[in-house]
């Protein structure tokens, strides 16, 4: 699930926005150390039997792989955490705590699904408030986006 719904009171309402994550950090490393040791165990081999430029290259090719995959567990931890109250509608954005926090005033707020002009581009999920604007899962697929553009109508205008 993409998005959790919690409600602290009748007063307050959160929602949790987070990507799918394909793996925990274990299995990463994991899939990483098992893919290291094959490469290594190949690359030795031919370096055995003379081709020396094959473990130079086998360790760029690791390092790039090791890059790409703390990349993409690091951009996949990214959560947004919108709360509602009466008043107002409080965004924060970060990883562990918040790194970036809006306030929009909840009586002006609108939910707009503003779609691309060009099909090959997704839809983005805006949070527009007194000509200020937000854009909401950034990270999530057009299914994921519509669903949460639904959930967050329902919330807001209640």
């Amino acid at each position: 699930m993409f998005f959790n719904l919690t409600k602290e009171n009748e007063s307050k309402k959160t929602i949790m926005v987070m990507p799918n994550r394909a793996m925990p950090w274990q299995h990463i490393m994991m899939f990483y150390f098992l893919i290291a040791a094959i490469t290594l165990a190949i690359a030795t081999t031919f370096f055995i039997q003379g081709l020396t430029l094959i473990l130079p290259f086998a360790g760029l090719e690791l390092a790039a792989l090791g890059i790409v995959l703390y990349i993409s567990a690091w951009r996949s931890n990214i959560k947004e955490l919108v709360s509602i109250t009466e008043e107002k509608i409080k965004i924060e954005i970060g990883r562990n705590a918040p790194e970036k926090i809006y306030e929009f005033d909840r009586t002006w707020a609108q939910i707009v699904l503003e779609r691309s002009w060009n099909n090959w581009y997704p839809s983005r999920l805006l949070l527009r408030s007194h000509g200020k604007q937000i854009e909401i899962g950034k990270f999530l697929n057009e299914q994921e986006r519509q669903c949460l553009e639904v959930e967050l109508k329902k919330v807001i205008n209640n």
